[in-house]
Formats: structure tokens, C-alpha cells, sequence
């Protein structure tokens, strides 16, 4: 990386004024400040920008911008860490204007945010070396009682990217996940992914973090797309699967048009069967039963199985629901009736309106 020789010297004099050896170097670990010619071990690991890394003994902090450079310091030394804070926002200033840069994360982020289009987008996207064409995904992390740390510097230090993902700050609760999908086959996949995520997040004590996935998109400026999806796909998981913590857009196609049907009909269609008449047939038992005849896809013994009642149990109410309400809820076509129905009330509350 080219810096102009004013900007070394000045950075040098400043390092030398300070009781922490600080070097900042380029991606192969060669020290660029001060410019002695010094090879750093860098870690294999790819480090996620804004965030500071312990490997060894040694502290990093990789600064948002192409060709990357890296602050690198000792960490057994008091304030290191906050050394390399102040480092990064004196670096990134000093090189932004002659560097014409303005950062691959930063990119990222006003492209998800949609404020970066056409032109602007292009130019910005090949001066940070962005690929303009390339199978990506969104996954949104939202993560809540946070005390210290941000959403973004706790993902960023547990979670393994590779060189084409990215990780973007949304705010302090929300992070982009930006993920490359070669070699990832599919979404049972990405599921697994943010599962594993959530189990580390949750070694680290944190209580709650919610994920949600947009569909795949192959240029940059869909991005936008895929990031509005995962938003989305939180917001309807919410309301339909509240005991879910993962939720895929892709996945939640009946949630979502649900989620359109004006508030006072779906109030006006959920009391068609849910009504004072059928309140009593309607207990928490029947409900539960129910619910798990449609988790074991209508089937009856699987069912009688999972609930631990004899399959002629389960069979008497299914009888009595037919009788009272004239739906046979081991026909697909009246078993979708009543889900649809009785996934109405979820609805049946003020609501974002669907965007896609």
C-alpha cells in the first residue's frame, strides 16, 4: 500500500511520543508504521474490521478501508486497548482524503441501507474491491442485554468469516451478517449456521439473539433486498412462532400474506371458529392436540405417540371437533382451513404491511 511519505513521518513522530509500541501494517504483516521493514505474524483468522483481537500475546484492530491496513500492539501493556480505539479514528482521518475511501464495511452498509445505487454504488464498490456479482445472503443478528459491548464486537470476535464475507454494524443491537453462499448448500444450511452462532452467543452470556434470513441475491445492489427480507422475517416470525429464534423469509410465505389481510378481517374470519359457542371445545388440551396432529403431518400414531395418549383418544377428538364445527382435520383441505383461521388472531393486531 502506497502512503504518501508526510503522512508516515507524521505518524511515526506521533508513535514514538508513546509508551506502547504500536506499528500499523498491511495485510501480509509488513510494518508500514514505523517503516522499518518489520514482519508481523498475522493471524489466520480473517479480522473483522473496528473490532480489537486477541491472538497470542499480541492485540489487533483492522481499520474499515481498502487495501486494509492493521493496528497491531502488545496487550499485556494498560490501555492498549484503548489505544488502539484512538489509533484507528486517527488513522482513518488522517489517510480518508488521499486514500479516497470510504471503507468495504461502510459500502456494505449503505448498500443494505439502500443509499448507494447505480453509479455511485459501482465507483464506490471498485475502489474497496468489492465483488459486483457474486451469490450472497443476509443475516440479520439481533442481539439485546448488552451491557459493555456492542451487538457488532461481540459477533465480530466469535463468529468465523472468510475473506468475502463482511460483518456490518446496523446499530448497537443490530449486525448484517453479508454472507457469501459458495459452499453453502442451501438454507438448512444458513439455519445451521446461525444455530451454531446462537449456541457460542449464548456461552458468552448473552440471553437473547434472534436471527433472520433473506433470500439469496447475486449483484450488490440487491443486497438491500435480502437485508429488508431477514427485518422482515423477524418481525412475522414474532408474531407466529414468538418460541422460535431463527426465522427464514423464504419459509414464511402463508405468515407473510396473513400478515396483509386488513386487522378487521382477520378478527371478522378467526371468529367464524373461535367464537363463545366453541369456546369449551376449544380448551388448552384440544388446542395442544391439535397443534401437534398438524406437527406430525395429520398423521395419527405419530401423533398419540408425541402427546403419550392411546391413538383412540386422539381419534375421539378429532371426532368431536368434526361434529361441532363440521371440519375433519385429518382432510388437508379443512386442516388448512382451521390453521389459516386460527393463525388469524396472531394477525389480528395492528401491523407493518408487507413490503415485497
Amino acid at each position: 500500500m502506497l502512503m504518501e511519505k508526510r503522512y508516515i513521518k507524521k505518524m511515526e513522530k506521533i508513535f514514538e511520543g508513546l509508551s506502547i509500541p504500536l506499528r500499523i501494517v498491511d495485510a501480509q504483516g509488513t510494518s508500514l508504521i514505523p517503516e522499518d521493514g518489520t514482519l508481523v505474524d498475522m493471524p489466520s483468522a480473517m479480522l473483522t474490521p473496528g473490532i480489537n483481537h486477541h491472538v497470542g500475546d499480541q492485540l489487533y484492530r483492522a481499520l474499515d478501508m481498502y487495501p486494509p491496513l492493521v493496528i497491531v500492539c502488545p496487550d499485556a501493556y494498560a490501555g492498549a486497548q484503548d489505544l488502539l480505539v484512538m489509533t484507528d479514528s486517527m488513522v482513518t482521518n488522517l489517510f480518508k482524503s488521499s486514500l479516497s475511501i470510504t471503507g468495504p464495511n461502510d459500502v456494505f452498509r449503505r448498500a443494505l441501507k439502500q443509499e448507494l445505487n447505480g453509479v455511485d454504488l459501482l465507483t464506490r464498490a471498485n475502489e474497496n474491491q468489492i465483488t459486483l456479482e457474486m451469490d450472497r445472503c443476509v443475516l440479520l443478528f439481533q442481539i439485546e442485554q448488552i451491557e459493555k459491548s456492542s451487538a457488532y464486537s461481540i459477533l465480530g470476535e466469535l463468529i468465523p468469516l472468510t475473506d468475502t464475507d463482511a460483518l456490518v454494524e446496523m446499530d448497537r443491537h443490530q449486525v448484517a451478517l453479508v454472507k457469501d453462499m459458495e459452499g453453502i448448500d442451501g438454507f438448512d444450511e444458513l439455519y445451521q449456521f446461525a444455530q451454531a452462532a446462537q449456541e457460542t452467543l449464548m456461552e458468552e452470556a448473552v440471553k437473547t439473539a434472534k436471527v433472520g434470513i433473506g433470500q439469496v441475491k447475486h449483484t450488490l445492489a440487491q443486497l438491500g433486498e435480502s437485508y429488508l427480507e431477514a427485518k422482515r422475517a423477524m418481525e412475522v416470525g414474532r408474531i407466529f412462532s414468538p418460541e422460535e429464534s431463527i426465522h427464514i423469509f423464504r419459509r414464511l410465505m402463508l405468515e407473510r400474506f396473513l400478515m396483509n389481510v386488513p386487522r378487521e378481517d382477520s378478527m371478522h374470519y378467526h371468529a367464524l371458529l373461535f367464537n363463545r359457542k366453541t369456546a369449551k371445545l376449544f380448551n388448552d388440551e384440544m388446542l395442544q392436540t391439535i397443534e401437534m396432529f398438524f406437527r406430525k403431518d395429520l398423521n395419527l400414531s405419530d401423533t398419540a405417540r408425541q402427546l403419550f395418549i392411546h391413538r383412540n383418544t386422539l381419534v375421539y377428538r378429532l371426532d368431536k371437533v368434526q361434529r361441532q364445527t363440521g371440519l375433519d382435520l385429518r382432510r388437508f383441505d379443512d386442516a388448512v382451513t382451521f390453521k389459516i383461521l386460527y393463525e388469524l388472531k396472531k394477525c389480528g393486531q395492528e401491523k407493518p404491511r408487507e413490503i415485497f
